[in-house]
């Protein structure tokens, strides 16, 4: 009994894909058909088809959107790929009175606010501003390090650029005839 019982079990565990039969049958003009049922006319020639296993995978689940929920996360940040275009390092600010210009490059584009901060010698320049261009006016005779940090709304700082160096000439005393 217990072997009969399980004789029946395995029989049913089989898999069923292989106890369907497909054929293809070819007419006597030629046209291919492929069915279930074995040919009934003679003239007809068949052959079994052996198809390959179905690929099943079971649906992914949907997410259910919530907007509300959306919203209140808080905003992921963004690594910003900051570089200064100008001036380049190592570059030598002429006899004068210490004004030069500063350009940035950031990638991607600022989003949710952010600003960039420009740091002379690590300490910020300025007010934090969208744009990756300053005018420094009066910088003090000697070697400055430059950087550009992308900060958020809240001041927390996201990236910085590669430091630049610098070096402003201007005359230690003013002379007068």
């Amino acid at each position: 009994m217990r072997i009969a019982l399980l004789v029946m079990m395995l029989t049913l565990a089989m898999p069923t894909h292989g106890q369907t039969r497909i054929y293809k049958v070819v007419d006597a003009n030629g046209n291919i058909t492929f069915t279930d049922r074995p040919p009934v006319s003679s003239q007809e020639k068949s052959s079994s088809v052996e198809l390959n296993q179905i690929n099943i995978s079971a649906p992914t689940q949907e997410r259910a959107r919530n907007s509300s929920i959306e919203t209140n996360k808080p905003a992921t940040s963004i690594d910003y790929e900051i570089s200064i275009t100008s001036p380049p390092d190592s570059t030598t600010i002429p006899m004068g009175p210490g004004n030069f210009s500063l350009a940035a490059s950031v990638s991607p584009s600022l989003e949710n606010g952010d600003k960039l901060q420009l740091l002379l010698n690590g300490e910020p320049y300025g007010k934090p501003q969208i744009t990756g261009n300053w005018g420094l006016k009066n910088v003090l005779r000697g070697a400055h390090d430059l950087s550009v940090q992308a900060i958020s709304n809240s001041g927390k700082a996201l990236s910085q650029s590669r430091p630049v160096r610098v070096y402003v000439l201007r005359p230690s005393k003013l002379y007068r005839n």
